[in-house]
């Protein structure tokens, strides 16, 4: 059975990790509804911790959101991204490592008061750490994917692709040459391989999804290089959240997409609940649309999600406890 939102469900359980794109937040504004939704979650005495693979620390994000109307203490209790959460267990996951240098845009936050040092040159450095890919992801549009040979790439063939072979992510693939050459491990704190964000075109903003950290590290698998996940799907920031809901019996993961948010949570052993907004949407768009939803969603697990999600993560489910048209009705 699909739900028209999560105020026909919400009462199941005692708290939500709630993601935050593509789920109560669109790239600009907040979907319809959402405050009064979360509003109404926190009232009835449920936890609410917001989950997101943002690699920013929790204080910037909650600050960007504040402005939107998302309020701590009034729609959630916790902040969580998967920056944070690998800030305050950075020496637990990588307990021998003293340097790093970084890639693409410098996240200085996540490393200060740590006993990381930034380098200067990746050769002094124990690792690399892949930060936002600015210039180079609004360069490269995954729905607009091209070898250089002219072909066109499915969205869900892009991280299989290689990506010597990808038009567009040349400077991408030629820091990732060097990251190989030196044997450096590459940290991806977010490993979502795209997200759905507005980008300037001919015809104005448009929502278009664009490559994302998660997508750089599965590249560097393929090349043979070592990649070292943070965030969803992988356990340990499930671990980090719920040492937040002590007490809580009965947990449900909330999100849009199934090869992070329903994955992860299905791992981790609670619920969970997809939304039919945001990367699903992007997905289910480009299907028949004389096909159900039901009919799309198997598709989706069928044909699309195994290529979105690392090898050694197939065997686990991407399928939801609960489907609902969106967070918010």
């Amino acid at each position: 059975m699909i739900h028209k939102s999560l105020n026909d469900i919400y009462h199941l359980y005692d708290s939500f990790l709630i993601d935050v794109y593509g789920v109560i937040y669109d790239g600009r504004d907040l979907y319809p509804g959402v405050l009064d939704t979360l509003a109404r979650i926190k009232d009835s005495g449920r936890s609410v911790v917001i989950l997101s693979n943002m690699s920013l620390v929790a204080s910037v994000c909650m600050e960007q959101y504040a402005r939107k109307g998302l309020l701590q203490g009034v729609h959630y209790d916790k902040f969580i991204s998967s920056g944070e959460a690998f800030k305050r267990t950075i020496s637990h996951h990588i307990p021998n490592a003293r340097s790093c240098f970084q890639l693409f845009t410098s996240n200085v936050e996540i490393f200060r008061n740590s006993n990381i040092v930034e380098t200067q040159t990746l050769q002094e450095a124990d690792f690399a750490y892949v930060g936002l890919l600015d210039e180079v992801r609004m360069s490269f549009l995954m729905d607009d994917a091209y070898k250089k040979n002219g072909e066109r790439v499915a969205i869900e063939n892009v991280t299989s692709t290689d990506v010597h072979d990808l038009a567009g992510l040349e400077e991408a693939a030629e820091i990732l040459d060097i990251c190989l050459q030196h044997r450096k491990p590459l940290v991806v704190v977010n490993p979502d391989i795209f997200a759905v964000e507005y980008v300037s075109s001919g015809n104005g903003l448009q929502r278009r999804p664009v490559i994302c950290q998660g997508a750089i590290g599965e590249f560097y698998e393929k090349m043979g290089g070592q990649t070292l996940y943070f965030g969803k799907p992988h356990h340990p920031i499930y671990d980090y959240a719920m040492s937040f809901l002590d007490g809580c019996k009965k947990t449900a993961m909330v999100g849009d997409t199934p090869w992070t948010d329903i994955l992860g949570g299905n791992m981790f052993g609670v619920d969970t609940i997809l939304t039919l907004t945001g990367i699903s949407m992007e997905f289910f768009r480009a299907m028949d649309p004389e096909l159900s939803v039901e009919e799309k969603f198997d598709k989706l697990l069928e044909t699309i999600s195994p290529k979105m999600t690392l090898a050694s993560l197939r065997s686990a489910s991407q399928r939801p406890t609960h489907i609902v048209e969106a967070f918010a009705s």
